[in-house]
């Protein structure tokens, strides 16, 4: 996919519709930092979000689309994920009668009718270390789908390791991401999903990850949950003694997953 092509295009097609009053370029691409397989992520914002919702034809004729993701964002705005033959655009539609205009990664004005995005302003931001409730939630949710998962390799069903192990990864990266913000200070760039963790997360903490995924085997699938184990009471624990947080009580449930496993 030609994505200057593209940008231009949708440039193009905004300018004359009369819905659309602003364009940008989010993501890697606005920071001239996108990798050849990055996708674009571009903002429309508009009168009425309802009217793009409901019409398919304005992302349809981009390219030749494989699969779609009909989704709302964090902040409850709709997002098209197209997927084309050579590409991926991210949509996100911005209702102009909506807080906007602040970005914590930098962007590109692409078209602006109304002199809007002269006030958008790029604020990085620090991220905040956990609360104690977030923290707990993270270990409870991450211990229950462990415990879980220990129970699936017991009884010999490996999908549910699978779907199981999963949910304990989820919170794992919530416990890396945390370790890394609160010992760098914010200064590491600490993407979501664990997006770019070769340049963010250290080297001792991506050799400890090798260990921890799993074939369909489930010997192996023991092995590597309770290498997640340890890394998980490694980073949670190091969080807890950087912070005013009461650490959780790991080695009570890790013995109840022992004794869980013992029975295979």
């Amino acid at each position: 996919m030609d994505y200057e092509h593209v940008l231009q295009t949708i440039s193009s097609w905004a300018k004359s519709n009369d819905n659309i009053r602003c364009v940008i370029l989010t993501g890697s691409a606005a920071a001239s930092g996108a990798h050849s397989l990055s996708d674009r992520d571009i903002e429309l914002h508009v009168r009425d979000p309802k009217i793009l919702e409901t019409d398919d034809t304005w992302w349809e004729t981009l390219g030749k689309v494989l699969a779609v993701e009909r989704l709302e964002n964090s902040s409850g705005q709709t997002t098209r994920l197209v997927y084309y033959a050579g590409g991926k655009l991210d949509f996100t539609l911005v209702s102009i009668n909506d807080e906007r205009g602040t970005y914590d990664r930098p962007f590109k004005v692409l078209l602006d009718k109304d002199g809007d995005a002269s006030g958008f302003q790029f604020s990085s931001k620090v991220p905040e270390p956990p609360r104690q409730e977030t923290f707990n939630e993270c270990a409870n949710w991450g211990y229950a789908a462990a415990l879980m998962a220990a129970k699936a390799i017991v009884r010999n069903e490996p999908w549910s390791v699978k779907f199981r192990d999963n949910d304990l990864k989820a919170e794992l990266l919530r416990m890396i991401e945390w370790d890394h913000i609160i010992r760098y200070n914010g200064k590491r760039d600490v993407r979501y999903l664990g997006t770019r963790m070769r340049q963010w997360m250290d080297a001792d903490i991506q050799t400890m990850l090798e260990e921890c995924w799993a074939s369909f085997d489930l010997s192996d699938s023991r092995r590597a949950l309770l290498a997640s184990l340890v890394l998980f009471e490694k980073t949670a624990s190091r969080i807890a003694s950087l912070t005013d947080l009461v650490d959780f009580n790991h080695r009570e449930v890790q013995s109840e997953i022992h004794r869980i496993l013992a029975n295979a």
